[in-house]
This record gives structure tokens, C-alpha cells and sequence, in this order.
């Protein structure tokens, strides 16, 4: 009996090996502690996208629209069965490694069917992908929903297509695209690009897969013209993970420590101490800088889909890059600057905040939610707290800064400053004079 328990107990413990110590994982399962704030930000609303939410009863509608791509994409240009086979062998021979980049075996899926699935969804996201980039008319409707605003939009007009079978209506693309950007709705990478390099071989016109992604999640590219040939870029594991490198393309570098110092004070104490608040041209969101009490900030844009998007960063980060969570350092100190709407408002009136909300009160609550799992057991920012925190301290500050806030904060409160000052010289100068003459 004993026997047998041991090696029962050593095959769980080899299994559990394998999965947790290897270095393929990327995709993950979102933490309990994280999901539980908000769980509708890491679940997909609309598409399922590999293994972790296959089955979802809520999502089934878009399986026929996986079908039909599928379709379109073996009658193009003259695929026939064998070309389909040979996408299947493709994925065959690396079906290992794919089931390695999740965080969770799925031994209950077969082989046939995972493979079936991997097809149909790659198929998916590449006809997916070059429906969008192709359909013109849907640039305008992306910039308006890019812009975070809320349009009502002529249906209508939205329906007139060429091209490709326009099953799926331009305002469902949007959903979509939110979907594709979550941490546990993911394909690897490689096997996405494999099958599309395959099915685009003879394509004079086609482009990398990576560029046609890159077009796709544009407004997440920060206007930074980021290339498939850029080192990072190019090795992303997943969408989220690209998503994550289009944040930090021109980072600057910087050291972290274990024994992190806190920024003290939000942004209206850090003012009345003398903190001027500047909007940058970087378009690289975690390049803060403090020199010569002037701090300066990256403009952060807050639309509808912000947090749902920054939150699944945040969570990629903790789960594959625990030492390297530069977003999630850059909301703990956006978290640490505010405090309230107030605060809020001082950064919008600053150009620093963009706010597509339209509440003050909404975007200091979202901020203030998203930390409420990070921990903060190291920083990247010390030496901007530091700097911070030893620059409200310093009294002479204070003052130089109620001087100025209090006497003069624009011209017209200047000049009745130096007026009402000249005045009050003057009475003085003629009481000493009246005193004189008196004795």
C-alpha cells in the first residue's frame, strides 16, 4: 500500500514540476485576488480564444463565426484540403509546446480537439485582423471609439463593406478587439504567425503578421511608429504581452529596490509646497521625471476600455514579470499623487490627465481600485519620492509657494499686491515724515 502512494505521490509531484517550473508558460489564469475586484475585466464578453474559457455557454454565438472564417480562408486563393492538412500537421507538431504556454495542462481536451481548436481559432484572429485593416470605412468609427468618447453612430452607413464577408458589423468590432487584448483569452504568438506565413506564402501584397497586429491595436501603440523589427516587439508572447511592449517602447532604464520609499503627499499638498506639474511630449507613460521641484508626466489618457486594459497588464506582470511591473509601479504612483477628485483635477488642468470620463470622481476612484491587489514590496520611483518628499518638507518652500498662490497667482492679483505694497510704504513713509516734524 505504502508503495503505491509514493509513486502516486511522485507522479503529482513530477507533474506539478512541469508545469509550474517551466519556462514557456505565458498564459495564465488571472489571480483570485485580482479577479475578485472586478471580474468582468479579465473575462471575455463576447469570443473565446484558446482553452481557458472554451466551453463558455455565453459565448458559443461566435463559434459559427469562427466556421465561417475558416471557410473563406480554405477557398481563398485556391487552398485546398491538402493546404488545410498541412496547417494541421503544422500545429501537430508544435501542439506541445503550445499547451506548455498555458499555466494549466487541460488534459481533459484531446488532441484532435485542441489542435481543432487552435486552428479555428488562429483562423479566427488572422481573417479577423485583415477584415478590420481592410475595411476602410471602419478607420473613422475606429478613431472615434480609440477616442474613449460614446457616439451614436448611423448603423447604416457602418454596413456598407467590400472585401471580405462582413458577417461581423463594424460596432461588434470593438468588443472584439476587447476581448483579444485579455490575459487569459490568448494564443501563443508563434503558432498564430506560423499558420499565417503558411497561408500567405504566395501573397506578393501580404505584410508580417506582427505589423498587421500592430495596425490593428493602434491606439496602443502610442504613436511611436513601432515595427515588428523592434527587439521587444518582436518577441512577444501574446497580445496582451505585445500590448505591454507597445507601453514601454523608449522606457528609460531604471534601478528598483526592495525597501521602497512612498511618495507622502498628493498632488494638491505637493502644489501649495511649490510643485510645478508639466505634461510631456513622451509618449512612453512610465517616463517620470522630478528635477528642480518641477514634475514632469507623460499625458495619460483615461477612456472606458482604460481600465479594463490596464488592469490585465497588471496582472500579466505579476504573473510573468514580478521584477520588471513597470506599469503597475507607474499606477502605484499615480495612485500615491491621488488622492481625490481634486487631485484629479489639478493634473487635467495641467494637460496631464485627459479625462473621457467627464467625472473627476470616477477617475480617482478607477486609479485607486486598480491598486487595491498590488503590493509594493519594491519601486522604481525611490529617487522621484525621495526627491518629492524632501522638497514639500522644506519650509522655504512653503512659502515661496503661498507667495506666490496666495499674492500672486495671475497678473491682476500681482499687480494689487504691488499696489496695495506701494500704498503701505507710502503711509509709512509719511507717518515717519508727520513724526519727525512733530518732535
Amino acid at each position: 500500500m505504502t508503495g503505491n502512494i509514493l509513486a502516486r505521490l511522485q507522479n503529482k509531484m513530477g507533474s506539478l514540476t512541469s508545469q509550474q517550473d517551466r519556462v514557456e508558460c505565458c498564459i495564465y489564469r488571472v489571480p483570485n485576488s485580482f479577479r475578485k475586484v472586478r471580474p468582468e475585466a479579465y473575462t471575455p464578453q463576447l469570443i473565446s480564444i484558446g482553452p481557458l474559457h472554451r466551453g463558455d455557454e455565453r459565448l458559443k454565438d461566435m463559434e459559427q463565426q469562427k466556421l465561417r472564417y475558416l471557410k473563406e480562408f480554405s477557398e481563398r486563393d485556391g487552398m485546398d484540403k491538402k493546404k488545410i492538412e498541412d496547417l494541421l500537421i503544422i500545429i501537430q507538431g508544435k501542439e506541445a509546446c503550445i499547451r506548455a504556454s498555458y499555466s494549466e495542462n487541460f488534459s481533459e481536451i484531446t488532441s484532435s480537439d485542441f489542435i481543432e481548436m487552435i486552428l479555428l481559432d488562429a483562423v479566427f484572429i488572422i481573417e479577423f485582423l485583415k477584415d478590420s485593416n481592410d475595411d476602410e470605412c471602419c478607420y473613422p468609427i475606429f478613431d472615434l471609439m480609440f477616442s474613449g468618447k460614446k457616439h451614436d453612430v448611423n448603423r447604416d452607413l457602418l454596413c456598407a463593406h467590400n472585401g471580405h464577408s462582413k458577417s461581423i458589423k463594424p460596432w461588434v468590432i470593438f468588443d472584439i478587439r476587447e476581448d483579444l487584448m485579455l490575459l487569459e483569452n490568448q494564443l501563443p504568438v508563434f503558432i498564430i504567425k506560423e499558420i499565417y506565413d503558411e497561408a500567405c506564402r504566395k501573397e506578393v501584397t501580404s505584410i508580417p503578421f506582427l505589423d498587421l497586429a500592430t495596425v490593428y491595436f493602434g491606439k496602443y501603440t502610442f504613436s511611436q511608429g513601432v515595427q515588428n523589427t523592434d527587439p521587444d516587439v518582436e518577441g512577444s508572447m501574446h497580445f496582451t504581452d505585445l500590448l505591454r511592449n507597445f507601453m514601454l517602447k523608449g522606457s528609460i532604464e531604471r534601478g528598483y529596490s526592495f525597501n521602497p520609499i512612498k511618495l507622502k503627499y498628493n498632488a494638491v499638498m505637493l502644489r501649495q509646497a511649490g510643485v510645478k506639474f508639466q505634461v510631456t511630449e513622451d509618449k512612453c507613460l512610465v517616463n517620470i521625471t522630478f528635477e528642480e521641484g518641477v514634475l514632469k508626466i507623460p499625458r495619460l489618457e483615461v477612456d472606458y476600455c482604460f481600465e479594463r486594459f490596464v488592469r490585465n497588464i497588471m496582472a500579466l506582470e505579476q504573473c510573468r514579470y514580478p521584477f520588471e511591473a513597470y506599469i503597475c509601479n507607474y499606477i502605484m504612483f499615480m495612485y500615491l499623487l491621488i488622492d481625490s477628485a481634486v487631485d484629479v483635477d489639478l493634473l487635467a488642468q495641467n494637460g496631464i490627465i485627459l479625462n473621457w470620463l467627464g467625472d473627476d470622481a470616477a477617475v480617482s476612484n478607477m486609479i485607486n481600485k486598480l491598486c487595491e491587489t498590488i503590493t509594493d514590496t519594491y519601486t522604481f520611483y525611490d529617487d522621484i519620492c525621495r526627491k518629492m518628499n524632501a522638497h514639500y518638507e522644506n519650509r522655504w518652500n512653503h512659502r515661496k509657494a503661498t507667495l506666490k498662490l496666495v499674492y500672486f497667482p495671475n497678473v491682476w492679483r500681482g499687480t494689487g499686491t504691488v499696489a496695495a505694497a506701494i500704498l503701505l510704504i507710502l503711509t509709512l513713509i509719511q507717518a515717519i515724515s508727520s513724526a519727525k516734524s512733530l518732535f
